[in-house]
């Protein structure tokens, strides 16, 4: 075994990760940074517009409940399903894909965090104007990215690179995740589509890493 491989996974590996799926990365942060762009410095009415729009569509409790209800299961699925795939499952694969959900999660409530203290953007309920109030829970943090958004596409892209039999019920989750946060007054669209992309950025780092850690180990 060569000294390369004793220190581990180290910066040069990281590096290629980034490289492996560069489309995707640039993709990303592109996304991402259109997001923040188009709907807070071109127009800003157009992400007040839509989390007014979005905000009015559901009003009764049980409504309120049940949206409330997808917004924290696409935040948190993917605590039972790296259970699921670590403890219940048997096979290589299926622990690898536990390693890599894992890992790409960690990446993106650090990364979600960060950024929310880089932009230092509101929530649309802190803007008294809109007339919107907070539902279901009362966050304290900033707004972009959204961090249940963020949470629900990174466990999205790492399920449609390994499982693509789950593909449609883990993105439709995903989807419904980021729309019910800006129904809860909790997020503007904005908020939703940087958090999607950052998702998409950390589900893939995730695979590119278990992938380039694989090779080192059989090189």
């Amino acid at each position: 075994m060569s000294l390369e491989k004793d220190r581990g996974f180290d910066l040069r590996s990281w590096i290629q990760c980034l490289q492996a799926d560069l489309p995707i990365v640039v993709l990303c942060i592109t996304g991402f940074l259109l997001a923040w762009l188009i709907f807070w410095e071109i127009d800003a009415s157009l992400n007040k517009n839509g989390a007014v729009a979005l905000y009015s569509l559901v009003s009764n409790n049980l409504g309120i409940q049940s949206v409330g209800g997808v917004a924290t299961l696409g935040n948190s699925i993917w605590i039972p399903f790296v259970f699921y795939l670590y403890v219940l499952r048997r096979g290589q694969y299926d622990w690898t894909s536990a390693l890599v959900l894992a890992v790409a999660m960690v990446t993106a409530m650090a990364l979600s965090d960060i950024l929310k203290v880089v932009f230092d953007l509101p929530r649309p309920f802190q803007e008294p104007a809109l007339g919107i109030s907070p539902r279901f829970e009362t966050p304290t943090d900033h707004g972009l990215p959204s961090g249940h958004t963020t949470s629900a596409f990174t466990v999205a892209t790492v399920v449609w690179t390994r499982y693509p039999t789950w593909r449609i019920p883990f993105t439709v989750l995903a989807i419904a995740t980021g729309i019910s946060m800006v129904i809860l007054g909790l997020h503007y669209p904005s908020d939703i589509i940087a958090g999607a992309f950052l998702g998409v950025f950390c589900g893939t780092f995730g695979v590119s890493m278990a992938r380039i850690r694989r090779h080192a180990d059989h090189g």
